[in-house]
Protein backbone atom coordinates (compact mmCIF):
# COMPACT_ATOMS: atom_id res chain seq x y z
CA UNK A 1 0.00 0.00 0.00
CA UNK A 2 1.32 3.44 -0.90
CA UNK A 3 0.18 5.04 2.37
CA UNK A 4 1.92 2.71 4.85
CA UNK A 5 3.77 5.57 6.55
CA UNK A 6 0.60 7.70 6.93
CA UNK A 7 -2.02 5.07 7.75
CA UNK A 8 -2.96 5.27 11.42
CA UNK A 9 -5.38 2.34 11.54
CA UNK A 10 -7.88 0.29 9.60
CA UNK A 11 -10.65 -1.61 11.33
CA UNK A 12 -13.30 -3.71 9.64
CA UNK A 13 -16.37 -4.96 11.46
CA UNK A 14 -19.97 -5.79 10.84
CA UNK A 15 -22.02 -3.04 12.47
CA UNK A 16 -25.72 -2.67 13.11
CA UNK A 17 -27.30 0.29 11.35
CA UNK A 18 -30.74 1.72 12.03
CA UNK A 19 -32.63 4.48 10.24
CA UNK A 20 -35.40 6.34 12.01
CA UNK A 21 -37.21 9.63 11.58
CA UNK A 22 -39.42 11.98 13.53
CA UNK A 23 -41.44 15.07 12.80
CA UNK A 24 -41.76 18.11 15.04
CA UNK A 25 -44.02 21.12 14.58
CA UNK A 26 -41.19 22.87 12.74
CA UNK A 27 -39.31 20.18 10.79
CA UNK A 28 -38.72 16.57 9.86
CA UNK A 29 -35.56 14.79 10.99
CA UNK A 30 -34.22 11.53 9.57
CA UNK A 31 -31.30 9.87 11.33
CA UNK A 32 -28.95 7.01 10.71
CA UNK A 33 -27.54 5.23 13.77
CA UNK A 34 -24.38 3.14 13.49
CA UNK A 35 -23.94 0.88 16.51
CA UNK A 36 -20.32 -0.23 16.56
CA UNK A 37 -17.62 -1.55 18.88
CA UNK A 38 -15.52 1.50 18.03
CA UNK A 39 -15.71 4.92 19.69
CA UNK A 40 -15.81 3.78 23.34
CA UNK A 41 -19.48 2.81 23.35
CA UNK A 42 -20.76 5.89 21.56
CA UNK A 43 -23.16 5.69 18.64
CA UNK A 44 -22.43 7.41 15.34
CA UNK A 45 -25.54 9.49 14.58
CA UNK A 46 -25.99 11.03 11.13
CA UNK A 47 -28.67 13.63 10.40
CA UNK A 48 -29.80 13.00 6.83
CA UNK A 49 -31.14 16.55 6.35
CA UNK A 50 -27.89 18.32 7.21
CA UNK A 51 -25.36 15.59 6.50
CA UNK A 52 -23.76 16.31 9.86
CA UNK A 53 -22.73 13.50 12.18
CA UNK A 54 -21.74 13.15 15.81
CA UNK A 55 -20.64 10.46 18.22
CA UNK A 56 -23.26 10.45 20.95
CA UNK A 57 -24.07 8.70 24.18
CA UNK A 58 -26.55 9.50 26.95
CA UNK A 59 -24.16 11.98 28.57
CA UNK A 60 -23.82 13.98 25.36
CA UNK A 61 -27.59 14.51 25.33
CA UNK A 62 -27.79 15.99 28.83
CA UNK A 63 -27.49 19.46 27.28
CA UNK A 64 -29.90 19.32 24.30
CA UNK A 65 -28.79 22.69 22.90
CA UNK A 66 -25.54 20.99 21.85
CA UNK A 67 -27.51 19.30 19.07
CA UNK A 68 -27.81 22.61 17.23
CA UNK A 69 -24.12 22.90 16.33
CA UNK A 70 -23.40 19.14 16.22
CA UNK A 71 -26.25 17.99 13.98
CA UNK A 72 -27.84 21.22 12.76
CA UNK A 73 -31.08 20.68 14.68
CA UNK A 74 -33.35 23.74 14.96
CA UNK A 75 -32.91 25.31 18.40
CA UNK A 76 -36.62 25.05 19.24
CA UNK A 77 -36.55 21.30 18.47
CA UNK A 78 -33.43 20.35 20.42
CA UNK A 79 -35.16 19.05 23.58
CA UNK A 80 -37.68 16.95 21.65
CA UNK A 81 -35.01 15.54 19.33
CA UNK A 82 -32.63 14.89 22.25
CA UNK A 83 -35.27 12.74 23.96
CA UNK A 84 -35.84 10.79 20.73
CA UNK A 85 -32.09 10.28 20.25
CA UNK A 86 -31.72 9.19 23.88
CA UNK A 87 -34.32 6.46 23.35
CA UNK A 88 -32.67 5.28 20.13
CA UNK A 89 -29.21 5.20 21.69
CA UNK A 90 -30.42 3.36 24.80
CA UNK A 91 -32.40 0.87 22.72
CA UNK A 92 -29.38 0.18 20.54
CA UNK A 93 -27.17 -0.33 23.57
CA UNK A 94 -29.63 -2.83 25.08
CA UNK A 95 -29.91 -4.71 21.75
CA UNK A 96 -26.11 -4.80 21.46
CA UNK A 97 -25.77 -6.30 24.95
CA UNK A 98 -28.41 -8.93 24.17
CA UNK A 99 -26.61 -9.92 20.97
CA UNK A 100 -23.27 -10.22 22.75
CA UNK A 101 -24.73 -12.52 25.43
Amino acid sequence: MAFDEELLYTVSETSRVRFSGIETEAARYDFGFVYTHQFMGKVLVVCMQTGQSALLDGHALEEPRQLYPMLGIDLKDTEHVAEFLRLCIEEGTVEKEEIEE
